[in-house]
């Protein structure tokens, strides 16, 4: 299961039609080679083309469909040389990302058997740079992927452009929520909301503690059977797990159910202390509940971490689903990180049925409840942390970024989900460049090296981005 908006993708393939009647062949060869090539990139995302533009007024035509089209990205394909102008009119009011594709079907060929309309077919090379050059004059951000159309290396760039960008219109519009507040005296969990309503059109979702309590106590017999026999099947269940825990968790995940999307909540963080015993437990108890809603594609973390929230979704649009994670560590021995959390999960990441356990003690907090714990798939992963300027002049978020790998051994038994991840960089130099970006303590790890879809999505948020 993927939470990945599929892309919507605007294709110019692009032209001369000066050279049609000279060449009767010519266009016909053009189109069946742009064709082919559609069919290729059919298959990971929606394409929205007006067809060949091989004038200035159909470039103009093209500008208002793309808008019209609401698409994500501008691929431009000189499927033959073509003057800038016969492209200018499709991009010069445009907002979206733009692509130029520097490629042919052919790999090489026999240049003394050719002709020059040979020549021409293969000559759209010629005019990425003059196109090129007319975006940079305009100010617009672009960038080339050159290749064989039949490259896996340039469908991969190809791919990771159109997921970044596709993410990122959603994400223009996510609602963050918090409930409650962030945990007493973690001077890195505060969030800028002046930052946020920049980035995604909206302040924080606030939703009251009471809200959730309410839930909890209106939810029907049916609503907790239903929930009870999900987690019994979705979780491998310690003995130290008593029904009455798992009925209370089942009772709480319909109420958390009912209040996240009441209020339309696409990422959240949530923390609370409490004096009563049941406002206390509400929040103790909430790792199933918010667990299976960050399983759904709604990434909550406990903490009040919103801007960890945030990244976890990022990585979720992304493909890489997203897990909660910081520090616990240090291996100099092995030369590994451990990492993970307390509270929430997402099972998504697990490898094998994810287990409860109950804890009478959840470190550094109130209340007692549920601990999640799972093993992880070994491989790459991307780390990944949304934090803020620490210029005062810089008024959006900021994205830090790196690459490691799990790698199997053994990791801790404390009730909750933790790695070994092996780091590209060498210990010491790491946390020395990491700390110096300004991050928050917590992270977000999503599945896979998402590098290349990042570069993308920040480029389309207009958010700067830092490999660590």
């Amino acid at each position: 299961m993927t939470f990945r908006p599929r892309p919507r993708i605007g294709f110019l393939p692009t032209g001369h039609h000066r050279y049609w009647p000279q060449f009767p062949n010519l266009k016909n060869r053009a189109l069946i080679m742009c064709r082919r090539f559609e069919e290729m990139i059919g298959g990971y995302a929606d394409i929205f083309s007006p067809g060949l533009v091989d004038t200035p007024e159909k470039a103009a035509a093209a500008g208002k469909f793309f808008h019209d089209q609401d698409i994500d990205v501008i691929l431009i394909f000189p499927l033959v040389y073509t003057p800038s102008i016969n492209v200018a009119g499709a991009v010069i009011n445009s907002t979206v990302p733009l692509r130029i594709l520097n490629a042919h079907e052919d790999r090489t060929r026999d240049y003394t058997k050719e002709d020059t309309e040979d020549y021409l077919q293969h000559e759209g090379v010629c005019c990425v740079l003059e196109i090129g050059g007319m975006l940079a004059r305009m100010g617009k951000e672009f960038h080339v992927r050159t290749g064989t159309l039949n490259d896996k290396r340039l469908h991969q760039e190809l791919q990771a452009d159109f997921m970044g960008v596709a993410a990122a219109k959603k994400f223009h519009n996510i609602h963050a929520g918090l409930i409650g507040d962030i945990y007493t005296g973690m001077t890195d969990m505060s969030i800028d909301e002046q930052r946020l309503l920049r980035t995604t059109g909206h302040l924080l979702v606030r939703p009251e503690v009471e809200e959730i309590i309410d839930a909890y106590q209106k939810v029907t017999d049916n609503q907790l059977k239903d929930m009870y026999a999900q987690f019994r099947q979705l979780y491998e269940v310690d003995r130290t797990v008593t029904d009455e825990h798992m009925r209370f968790s089942a009772q709480l995940a319909v109420a958390f159910d009912t209040i996240i999307k009441r209020h339309n909540i696409d990422c959240f963080g949530f923390y609370w202390w409490g004096k009563r015993e049941l406002v206390t437990q509400i929040r103790a108890q909430a790792g199933l509940a918010v667990s299976r809603l960050t399983a759904q594609g709604i990434p909550g973390v406990t903490e009040g971490d919103v801007k960890s929230a945030m990244a976890m979704k990022i990585l979720n649009l992304l493909g890489g689903f997203g897990m909660f994670v910081e520090f616990f560590a240090i291996d100099f021995a092995e030369n590994f990180v451990l990492m993970g959390h307390d509270g929430p999960a997402n099972v998504k990441m697990a490898k094998g049925r994810p287990r409860l356990i109950h804890l009478d003690i959840i470190h550094g907090k109130t209340g007692h409840g549920l601990g999640i714990d799972f093993d992880m798939e070994p491989g790459p992963v991307t780390l990944l942390n949304l934090s803020e300027h620490t210029s005062p002049s810089h008024n959006r978020f900021k994205l830090i970024y790196s690459i490691g790998e799990v790698i199997p051994g053994s990791v801790l038994n404390i009730g909750n989900p933790n790695c070994r991840i092996r780091l590209q960089r060498s210990i010491h130099e790491f946390f020395e460049r990491w700390c110096q970006e300004g991050p928050g303590h917590h992270l977000a790890l999503g599945r896979g090296d998402l590098s290349a879809a990042l570069k993308s999505f920040a480029e389309a948020m207009q958010l700067e981005i830092t490999r660590v």
